[in-house]
């Protein structure tokens, strides 16, 4: 198999690697002014990164979501916590609504998906519904791991009826803040009995979600590549016993399990985008990847701080920033055991249709 980046997906990654190049982050940073790294969302922003799944009236570039991809991987091994994967899960949705993008269109601003309730990994269907009331409706639930919500241009919130667009200052909405790892800003957010027009409801909710869940992929697989990267430059400079640490065979094990690890998920990772934006169906494959992100993201990342020493805990060195991150992706996923149970869910509904 090929697995060249088409032509439009290469420029992205090149664009997006020079950005994030000219990144200074603060590994010690726990972003209590904004919930995520400003600097790095205005380089994103600057730069015209995140508008690139609109449609060029509204200054964007029509791009699928497979050319957007390495842009969340990018990210990812920058270890860079920004809103960027929700807003490129929400543009690349609103590309195909255009009335809807006129509605919320914001230039520098970001958007907010809410996929996940609680109990639920994030490939169950949603149990939220709008119900009537006259001639409108009236949105009533919870979503959780809500990621940068606050300040956010927008709520696109997926429902068994479709997606809402939700202003999150709107009467009835509750953002109540919740505790993250890395502590990028995550929300819990309640919707009690919130007026809902007919302007603010449109299908494609599965897609949204679906979207969403695969740029979180492409941004897991970026972390763990950017880990990896920064394990293996380690383990050849660490000395014991006057050689580098690499040259013993337990840690070469290791490190090819690792590997192996991030090859997987990468792969997935490009599977499901590509599936997407070709309109195939990729259930099996967002299953598969929301399993790898909560249960074999977080075990590398383990295995990488261990190899690391006691420099791997330390907060300001840059792999506490990654295992921080792996933990609340695997949180958001659903965990390992939620995200199995939609795997098993989606594998035994294959097998009953072949």
């Amino acid at each position: 198999m090929d697995f060249t980046l088409e032509a439009a997906a290469a420029a992205v990654a090149e664009a997006t690697q020079e950005v994030v190049g000219r990144l200074a982050p603060d590994w010690t940073d726990k972003f209590d002014a904004d919930g995520f790294d400003r600097a790095a969302w205005e380089a994103f922003t600057g730069a015209g990164l995140t508008v690139l799944a609109l449609p060029e009236a509204l200054g964007g570039d029509d791009l699928p979501l497979d050319a957007l991809a390495p842009l969340a991987t990018s990210a990812g091994r920058a270890a860079a916590v920004t809103p960027l994967v929700g807003t490129l899960a929400a543009t690349a949705w609103l590309g195909q609504h255009p009335a809807a993008a006129e509605r919320v269109a914001t230039e520098e601003g970001w958007y907010a998906v809410a996929v996940a309730e609680r109990g639920q990994a994030l490939g169950a269907p949603s149990r939220i519904t709008l119900r009537a009331d006259g001639d409108a409706s009236v949105l009533t639930g919870v979503k959780t791991g809500v990621a940068f919500a606050e300040g956010a241009a927008a709520l696109l919130v997926v429902t068994a009826d479709g997606v809402v667009l939700v202003d999150p200052q709107a009467a009835g909405v509750t953002l109540t803040k919740t505790p993250t790892s890395s502590g990028a800003a995550e929300f819990t957010v309640t919707f009690d009995e919130v007026a809902v027009t007919a302007d603010d409801v449109h299908d494609g909710a599965e897609l949204l979600a679906a979207d969403y869940r695969a740029l979180l992929a492409a941004y897991s697989a970026g972390l763990l590549a950017g880990a990896m990267a920064m394990t293996a430059e380690h383990v050849t400079v660490r000395e014991q016993f006057g050689k580098p640490i690499a040259a013993f065979q337990a840690v070469g094990q290791q490190l090819a399990d690792i590997y192996v690890v991030s090859r997987t998920l990468d792969l997935i990772a490009t599977s499901v985008a590509w599936r997407l934006s070709n309109e195939l169906d990729a259930a099996a494959d967002l299953a598969t990847a929301d399993y790898w992100v909560a249960a074999e993201l977080p075990s590398a990342l383990r295995t990488m701080t261990h190899l690391h020493g006691g420099i791997g805990v330390d907060i300001t060195y840059p792999l506490h920033r990654y295992f921080s991150l792996a933990k609340d992706l695997a949180r958001v996923v659903g965990g390992s055991t939620g995200a199995l149970d939609v795997l098993a869910d989606v594998t035994v509904e294959e097998a009953a249709c072949s």
